[in-house]
């Protein structure tokens, strides 16, 4: 398409030279995006911030970080002036790789420059700092965002709230829900999933179920990760009738259930002797191209190796487990019950 442009005597600008970098770096084809800046210092033309900040980023998806933080280098060694945009792309960016120190000096070169951080760029932060552990820091610019601005949005304190939960920090996350609430922050339904499922893993069932009972009130329509965590806490519980009771419900009514939620809820009926409705299942994932996790291609494996049940899986094995050797891969749920 470039080359048939240039053939027929279409002038490119810088948007046009942007537009055709950023489709290169979302195709994963970097190479190409910067033989096209150099096709822009070739047509008389430099790269500005944006076309440079679209690079980085494109770094960054292919896990380019070492090639990023030496484009980086070089954009502020020439004189560009790198704006908000630019500085969030590089905290981000080094968040996700796993690279705070570096991230936090690229947060504090910013700040001295005088440009203030958008939400983004402290939400990247804070996510990155909890998914190494280090929650007391996220907790400082959460503070540091509540007293200068800006203020935090539901994704802060959804990513906060995940970590301190990750961490031991229970407590904490639920007076963190609860200011969350008084500062007329509306929850969604990814807070009320973090808060339901560690309630389910700290013994809360009684308040994870009035929780979840209560979504409707709130405006909020549970989703199949809603009903999948709460399957399984009345699954640990031995609970399988309210388990089913929710299965039924999304079967009637939705959420769709997934892979996961089969899972759950067939080693819920094999480990209660259910075999009857653990087939329906069965024969249910297979209509649906679902596949058996380990931990139930082995009860199946064994129920099979007991005398008389041969005759209750019918084909279903050579649907289920064969299927499982020529894809290669079973799906792995974490099961816990």
């Amino acid at each position: 398409m470039f080359k048939s442009m240039n053939s027929e005597g279409i002038r490119f600008d810088l948007v046009t030279f942007g537009t055709l970098i950023n489709c290169f770096c979302k195709m994963g084809k970097l190479d190409f995006g910067f033989a096209v800046v150099g096709k822009i210092f070739k047509s008389g033309f430099e790269p500005d911030v944006l076309i440079l900040t679209t690079l980085l980023k494109g770094l960054f998806k292919e896990n380019r970080v070492r090639d990023a933080i030496e484009l980086f280098n070089k954009i502020t060694e020439i004189g560009y002036t790198c704006n908000v945009v630019t500085y969030g792309t590089m905290v981000d960016g080094l968040c996700k790789a796993k690279k705070l120190d570096e991230a936090m000096h690229i947060y504090e070169d910013m700040r001295i420059k005088g440009l203030t951080s958008d939400v983004i760029t402290y939400n990247s932060l804070i996510d990155g700092l909890c998914k190494v552990k280090r929650v007391a820091v996220a907790q400082k610019f959460f503070m540091k965002m509540q007293a200068q601005g800006p203020s935090p949005d539901v994704y802060t304190y959804n990513v906060l709230l995940d970590g301190l939960f990750a961490n031991g920090g229970y407590k904490e996350a639920m007076r963190l829900f609860e200011k969350m609430d008084n500062d007329g922050l509306k929850a969604d339904i990814v807070t009320y999933n973090t808060i339901i499922d560690n309630m389910c893993k700290s013994n809360n069932l009684d308040k994870a179920k009035k929780l979840f009972n209560s979504l409707p009130s709130k405006e909020l329509k549970p989703n199949t990760r809603t009903f999948n965590i709460m399957i399984q806490g009345f699954l640990k519980k031995g609970l399988l009738q309210e388990s089913e009771n929710l299965l039924t419900e999304m079967l009637d009514k939705g959420p769709t259930p997934d892979n996961v939620t089969y899972n759950f809820m067939i080693r819920g009926f094999f480990q209660n002797s259910k075999i009857d409705k653990a087939v329906q299942l069965l024969n249910d994932m297979v209509d649906r191209d679902f596949s058996l996790n380990a931990a139930n291609t082995s009860i199946v494996e064994d129920l099979l190796a007991a005398d008389g049940l041969e005759g209750k899986f019918n084909g279903l094995v050579d649907k289920i487990l064969p299927k499982r050797q020529s894809k290669g891969t079973v799906t792995t749920v974490e099961l816990d019950v």
